[in-house]
């Protein structure tokens, strides 16, 4: 599988409401670029319509080989809810992003199909409403090598755009570097070179 070059990401808050046969709907959009800020924004969501009868939500973290993806029916029926909300964002290439989705019962059951579709526009309409932004994916690598290789290999990270997290010294030279995930098989040849087939890497 070729690596992903890409994805999008909200940069904006973005709320919407609509209503359905009597349900009412709100839908709460929000920029995250860790897990525990999508778990607060969710809690955040809840307080704020804490007598709301549902509140679904969807979110995806990162990209490429760090990707989070989550998402809840709360108490819905399972896959109707949480789940059209996330494959909407996976068909978008949305990430970084947490959608909740609040529902005001409203006395008329809408049945499998209308809650999914409700859901699922929840996601829809606050994802079109949002601007969105280009961010590319990134990949951790773990690297061991000789002092003697360390000025080298600290410059081919810093050629592909990737930087520096961690460094320990030891016995030997022990990095852990972040770059854009489309360079890791030019960067993994290139390191091969520079450590003349000595050097470790990990990919996290």
């Amino acid at each position: 599988m070729s690596e992903e070059i890409f994805y999008l990401a909200p940069a904006n808050k973005k709320r919407t409401h609509f209503t359905v046969q009597g349900s009412r709907f709100i839908a709460s959009l929000y920029p995250a670029l860790s897990e525990k800020k999508a778990e607060q924004f969710i809690d955040a969501a809840c307080s704020e319509f804490p007598d709301a009868t549902h509140h679904a939500y969807a979110y995806r973290i990162g990209g490429g080989n760090r990707r989070v993806e989550r998402y809840s029916d709360a108490r819905e029926p399972a896959g109707t809810a949480g789940l059209p909300m996330l494959q909407l964002l996976q068909g978008k290439n949305i990430s970084d992003v947490v959608v909740v989705a609040t529902r005001y019962y409203g006395g008329t059951k809408l049945g499998i199909g209308g809650l999914t579709r409700a859901y699922r526009d929840c996601a829809r309409i606050s994802t079109e409403q949002a601007e969105l932004i280009r961010r590319e994916p990134l990949s951790t690598c773990k690297l061991e090598l000789s002092y003697k290789d360390y000025g080298s290999v600290n410059r081919l990270i810093e050629s592909v755009g990737g930087k520096v997290d961690a460094v320990k010294y030891l016995e030997s030279v022990t990095v852990t570097a972040t770059l854009p995930a489309r360079e890791k098989k030019r960067f993994s040849e290139a390191y091969e070179t520079a450590c003349r087939g000595n050097g470790k890497i990990d990919w996290i």
